[in-house]
């Protein structure tokens, strides 16, 4: 008896425990990748590619901020991200410096990271199956790097071409 009454409680405790170790930040995701090739698979069936390495992913405890440079400046887009189930996160839109009405405001992604190398690929999403499903899909294949002081690595980067030093990043 004493044993069913309890059942409840430990059934309770283990999906509890469980829940908190899908949702827990990867430590082997954390810190900072600069992105070695980017493909994006459009829904006519294009492919585009990208291996100018000019993007990097920071994976914060529940933050991904993408940064790229382009021809006009900087271009950031932030997201809130959970791991949901093993070697796959969720990303939500929090913010963007560009255009983003085309943008998922939700997607999932699966990553596996292997040595230094991070692969990560948009999956359909296991709560809402169409979100990616009829979006274009990406690949991303990065190098994990040292994160930048505050400031930021696109700042030392434009430093050293116009052979100014920065005395601080601010």
């Amino acid at each position: 008896m004493t044993r069913i009454a309890h059942t409840p409680w430990l059934l309770g405790l283990l999906c509890t425990a469980s829940w908190a170790q899908a949702t827990a930040p990867d430590p082997a995701l954390l810190g900072c990748w600069r992105a070695t090739t980017i493909v994006l698979h459009t829904t006519d069936g294009a492919r585009l590619e990208d291996r100018s390495g000019r993007c990097t992913l920071r994976f914060k405890e529940e933050q991904l901020e993408s940064t790229c440079r382009t021809t006009q400046g900087l271009a950031t887009t932030t997201y809130q991200y959970q791991i949901v189930r093993p070697q796959v996160y969720a990303t939500t839109l929090a913010g963007s410096t560009v255009r983003t009405e085309l943008a998922r405001t939700t997607r999932e992604y699966a990553y596996r990271i292997e040595g230094e190398r991070l692969h990560t690929a948009s999956v359909v999403s296991a709560t809402a199956p169409d979100a990616s499903a009829t979006g274009p899909r990406t690949e991303t294949d990065a190098t994990r790097i040292a994160c930048p002081i505050a400031g930021g690595c696109w700042r030392q980067v434009a430093a050293r071409r116009t052979r100014q030093i920065p005395l601080s990043f601010q």
